[in-house]
């Protein structure tokens, strides 16, 4: 992907992303499409973040290349789960992970998922806190986790499940 962006449209993009540790997941917090990615407009063009974070990161796409993630997270941009690879690639690594509709394997979620922080027994403690007038900002600081991150599993965005 050849892609011209100024430093304001990088600091937009920036801002807009939950900067985690090295191996965590970079989760999006800007707009998200029907299946969880990151979009963001730059001139006259919707595109998905994973890929503007690429070519932010690692340089133009080369074209008829995907941006997959080795996390199997939509919304993380973090450039150290990205990687270049082919359609058949993408298709190849969506088989392996389960999530080809023609081989139905549950997505590891909650505790199963090799981003999670929490236990769920956490997640819960994080939500009864809230509502007993915990602040968000302290619960962040206690269990490690960013303000936004906190924000999700209180709204119910994040751990849906629990």
């Amino acid at each position: 992907m050849s892609l011209a962006m100024d430093e304001e449209a990088k600091a937009r993009f920036m801002s807009k992303v939950d900067i985690g540790g090295p191996d965590d997941c970079w989760l999006w917090t800007g707009t998200l499409d029907k299946d969880g990615y990151g979009v963001m407009g730059v001139g006259d063009r919707k595109l998905r973040a994973h890929r503007l974070s690429w070519a932010i990161h690692n340089g133009p796409i080369p074209l008829s290349m995907c941006v997959l993630h080795r996390c199997d997270v939509p919304g993380c941009v973090n450039p150290a789960h990205l990687f270049l690879g082919t359609q058949a690639d993408n298709m190849r690594d969506m088989t392996i992970k389960g999530r080809s509709r023609l081989v139905q394997h549950p997505a590891p979620s909650g505790e199963g998922h090799p981003c999670a922080k929490l236990t769920e027994a956490q997640v819960l403690a994080i939500r009864a806190e809230c509502a007993n007038g915990a602040t968000q900002t302290s619960l962040a600081e206690r269990f490690h986790m960013s303000g936004p991150a906190i924000s999700r599993i209180v709204r119910r965005e994040t751990w849906v499940h629990v």
